[in-house]
């Protein structure tokens, strides 16, 4: 019987055949997808405590139903009456207008006086203070529009801006709870010079000597107009106004609430006039 011999290594031909190999199954696997998922090494199981989810942050206006929104009124039904407000809404602004923001002339100049900066006679003298950043210009944010000003000038002191700023990112956040299209509020009213007082009062008899904007921290905002970001102005309905007048009245009642401004509501002004503390 022959003995049976052990074939010769040959380390060249096994190189090849291994390259080979390497190759063809990358090609297939390039072709078809295929791929060996890695190895994951399992976890231990461990026994966590169960926490309840954590709640985002709701605002402090998102809490009105949104069918309350789209229920249809009648020809009889006025915004302006108070039974029709409290079954519309649930806000924190409840009642007469006059009574809720009836912070006084005498109130708001005490605090412009604290706050503000010295009334100045001229606009020229304004650029002082502006260079020293005692004076913030209103008119480079995009969450509110300045009205198109005659008889004063877009600064303010920056607490008063600040302020500005927070009364208008709420008021998009209210709009936004309560399922209402976008608007920015209108800043009617800004810092008044003595030359703009003298002005104003030949137009106006009941503008006072010292007003309140000649110390750069009280802001007049419409609630008669208010600017959209989509759609026509002009089809805006009448309930639609009244909402968006009550969403901010809640604004600046909270504010008011918080300490963080005295408010007056200007009837004939068609504006909250306001002044921060």
């Amino acid at each position: 019987m022959a003995k049976l011999t052990k074939p010769a290594y040959n380390r060249t031909k096994f190189l090849l055949v291994f390259t080979v190999t390497v190759f063809l199954l990358a090609g297939l696997r390039a072709l078809f997808g295929f791929n060996i998922p890695p190895y994951i090494k399992p976890e231990a199981k461990t026994h966590k405590k169960k926490t309840e989810p954590s709640q985002p942050h709701q605002s402090v206006f998102a809490q009105i139903s949104p069918s309350a929104l789209t229920q249809p009124t009648t020809s009889d039904e006025n915004p302006d009456d108070e039974d029709f407000r409290q079954h519309l809404w649930t806000p924190s602004f409840r009642g007469n207008w006059g009574e809720a923001f009836a912070d006084s002339q005498a109130v708001q100049i005490e605090a412009a006086e604290t706050n503000g900066i010295q009334p100045v006679s001229s606009r020229e003298e304004l650029q002082e203070l502006v260079a020293a950043h005692r004076l913030v210009d209103v008119r480079l944010s995009p969450l509110y529009q300045v009205d198109s000003l005659t008889h004063s000038v877009p600064y303010l002191v920056p607490k008063a801006q600040q302020l500005l700023h927070e009364i208008a990112v709420n008021f998009l956040d209210t709009l936004q709870a309560r399922h209402l299209p976008p608007h920015l509020i209108i800043v009617s009213s800004v810092l008044r010079t003595d030359e703009d007082v003298d002005k104003l009062q030949k137009g106006n008899k009941n503008a006072t000597d010292n007003s309140c904007h000649r110390y750069g921290t009280t802001i007049d905002i419409t609630y008669r107009r208010f600017q959209p970001l989509t759609g026509n102005p002009n089809d805006e309905a009448t309930l639609q106004d009244e909402k968006l007048k009550l969403a901010l009245a809640e604004v600046l009642y909270d504010l008011k609430q918080q300490g963080r401004c005295y408010v007056k509501y200007e009837k004939k002004q068609a504006c909250f006039h306001l002044t921060v503390r």
